[in-house]
């Protein structure tokens, strides 16, 4: 009887490995990823002491992890960036589908703000089947070996769905979706691993992108003196009083260093120091909006945790790296599309030419509010849960909270245009016999050095 002798692959062509020669391209790769000593598990074993090479027990593992996944090509090589991705994309899309449910049916009071009038009303319980679709597309996308038909699929129909109300259309799910949407680019097949370039890039960019406008537009007056202040407050009160001048310090330099984030992200140089410093941003933030803090803003909590991990998977350990790379004049049309929207677009968001929400204006101090005024006739026609939102102003006027009736019944802040505003001022002017029953007034954004907010006032006359 013989013995059985241990596995040897010197000299052995690829045919004789029983491995597919594309494996074989991305061995050297895989083996700075992986320590072949740690796969072997055989001690001391001297069948084994004459392997001195990694590669004689890289490829049995890779022959071994591809007979369990279909993407064992992605999981070890070099694209395992876009798997994680994947799964950190489409589980913070869940979540914030999850947190925010009403916003995306039509059953509900806070009323919807359809791009156009013409566009028929989705009725229960069609708007609840596709709100279902939606959720069940997600796990389908992290599990599924080819994603690229049902991420296209979910894309349209989560699109589509903002046209009904672009109250949908906040600051996560409007970068989720075109993150999402750039692994359309990618084939998603072992023999064209070098394609990962493109949606990475692509999603570099709106990571990138996101840090540097949100820094820019929290560059006023109000974000120093106010909503810095109000953001600290749960982490100010754990610091001696002495040193509480700190955080206002910081209220300045905290604009700075956001939008070096993005661009340090992009350089080399800074991009180790650039992650840190948003772990930290983001860690703070979560202690401030979280339970331990203000417990507010539920549907951003799973976004700062993904920022966090985009920013990780996609910057950690990429050596070469500049924005020449990713505005390279050879980039497929949609990453051309993408530089346009979250690199460019957000400047006209300063002169009222592109909306405040798509610009990184979340938590600046840098939007439009509105308050709405009605008057007791018309309140006492308005449906209950309507009503629970009015409170008495300071003049004795009844005041309809828009903000707080969006975060109590659909947990999103209101989208803040004066177009939406006015699409639910017009909605409550249904309840008025008198044009001047009901009074919208718009207070616009404020301007970046004196905070001063110019007033517009509307009556359901010119709501018409």
């Amino acid at each position: 009887m013989s013995s059985r002798k241990g596995p040897r692959t010197h000299g052995r062509s690829a045919g004789e490995t029983g491995l597919p020669r594309h494996y074989l391209r991305h061995v050297p790769r895989i083996v700075s990823m992986v320590d072949y000593r740690c796969l072997s598990n055989h001690g001391s074993d001297p069948r084994f002491e004459h392997h001195t090479e990694p590669l004689s027990v890289i490829p049995m593992t890779i022959r071994y992890a591809a007979s369990k996944t279909s993407n064992s090509h992605l999981r070890f090589g070099p694209a395992s960036r876009i798997l994680w991705l994947r799964a950190v994309l489409t589980t913070a899309f869940l979540c914030g589908f999850l947190l925010s449910k009403k916003l995306w049916i039509t059953s509900r009071s806070y009323p919807l703000a359809p791009v156009s009038g013409s566009l028929p009303t989705i009725h229960f319980p069609l708007d609840y089947i596709v709100f279902i679709a939606l959720l069940i597309l997600l796990p389908v996308i992290m599990i599924s070996s080819r994603p690229r038909r049902y991420i296209l699929v979910f894309v349209g129909l989560a699109a589509l769905l903002s046209l009904w109300d672009q109250s949908r259309w906040q600051p996560w799910f409007y970068q989720y979706i075109f993150m999402l949407a750039s692994l359309g680019l990618y084939s998603w097949n072992s023999s064209e691993l070098k394609e990962q370039d493109a949606p990475l890039n692509c999603r570099r960019f709106i990571v990138a992108s996101t840090y540097f406008w949100s820094g820019i537009q929290k560059m006023n007056v109000r974000f120093v003196a106010g909503m810095f202040p109000w953001l600290m407050k749960p982490l100010v009160r754990l610091l001696p009083h002495s040193v509480t001048i700190f955080p206002r310090f910081l209220g300045i330099i905290a604009p700075l260093l956001e939008s070096g984030i993005g661009i340090g992200l992009l350089t080399n140089r800074f991009r180790g120091i650039s992650i840190g410093l948003a772990v930290a941003m983001h860690t703070l933030i979560l202690l401030s909006l979280g339970p331990v803090g203000h417990n507010w803003n539920s549907v951003v909590w799973p976004w700062n945790i993904s920022m966090v991990l985009f920013v990780i998977t996609l910057f950690w350990r990429v050596k070469h790296l500049s924005l020449g790379d990713i505005t390279n004049v050879g980039i497929p049309p949609f990453h051309k599309l993408v530089l346009v929207l979250f690199g460019v677009m957000p400047l006209f968001s300063f002169f009222g030419l592109w909306d405040s929400y798509l610009s990184g204006t979340l938590y600046s101090a840098n939007t439009a509010k509105a308050n709405l005024s009605v008057s007791d006739n018309v309140r006492a026609q308005l449906p209950t849960e309507i009503q629970r939102h009015i409170w008495k102003g300071a003049s004795g006027e009844n005041r309809l909270g828009i903000s707080d009736w969006s975060f109590e019944e659909l947990n999103v802040p209101p989208y803040p245009e004066r177009r939406i505003y006015k699409a639910i001022a017009r909605q409550i002017c249904g309840y008025a016999q008198k044009p001047s029953e009901v009074l919208l007034d718009v207070q616009e954004r404020p301007d970046w050095l004196s905070g001063i907010r110019p007033v517009s006032r509307y009556d359901c006359w010119h709501l018409k």
